[in-house]
């Protein structure tokens, strides 16, 4: 074999390991690439399913999420869409909706909701949503029976109407069980939605 064939050789050889290295490298960086470009909620909605809650998408938090909120109106509920800052779990969106109701002029315009405040919202592992309320009044709410059950279940149907979660809903009155919001329904059940209350 002559001195000319051996160098050809070799020559082949080594243009067949730089071509197989850069195949190499070209397929590690290309592979790396898609491992760094893969969306991080695998991981968040893996840790959500572990704790049982739910958890809003970090690409989406800028965009406001609609809800559909629920207000007196004419002695029935009427329902309007209203946008509600995204949240980082169930718990904290859901209030972020009830507070939809307390801060929307049209469910102002009900005297029972517009004497209301909301203190907090909590939602536990069952699925009850527990709603605390207060108001400045020294003598108690003032409103007609059916005025302070349109007012609860203009709650109650905004909660449980966006958020399956959400399986019932409890009233507190100043950081503690009361027995009624305006002296006539009773707040001591726990409250699931009536759509038959809602404007068709």
């Amino acid at each position: 074999m002559s001195w000319t064939r051996d160098r050809t050789i070799q020559d082949n050889r080594l243009l067949l390991f730089i071509v197989l290295g850069i195949a190499v490298v070209v397929v590690a960086a290309a592979g790396f690439y898609l491992w760094s470009r893969r969306p991080a909620a695998d991981g968040m909605q893996h840790q959500a399913a572990q704790n049982g809650s739910s958890v809003i998408l970090p690409a989406f938090r800028t965009e406001p999420l609609t809800i559909t909120f629920f207000y007196p109106l004419e002695g029935m509920l009427a329902s309007a869409p209203a946008p509600a800052k995204r949240q980082p779990d169930t718990q904290a969106q859901a209030g972020e909706a009830l507070a939809a109701v307390f801060s929307d002029p049209r469910a102002a315009q009900a005297e029972v909701i517009r004497d209301l405040k909301l203190k907090s919202f909590f939602l536990d592992e069952r699925g009850t949503a527990y709603v605390a309320l207060a108001t400045d009044r020294p003598q108690g709410i003032q409103a007609s029976a059916w005025d302070e059950e349109l007012a609860i279940y203009a709650m109650v149907n905004t909660l449980m109407q966006n958020f399956e979660d959400v399986k019932q809903v409890v009233f507190l009155m100043d950081g503690r069980e009361a027995s009624t919001l305006a002296g006539h329904m009773d707040l001591a059940r726990r409250y699931t939605k009536r759509m038959d209350l809602v404007k068709q």
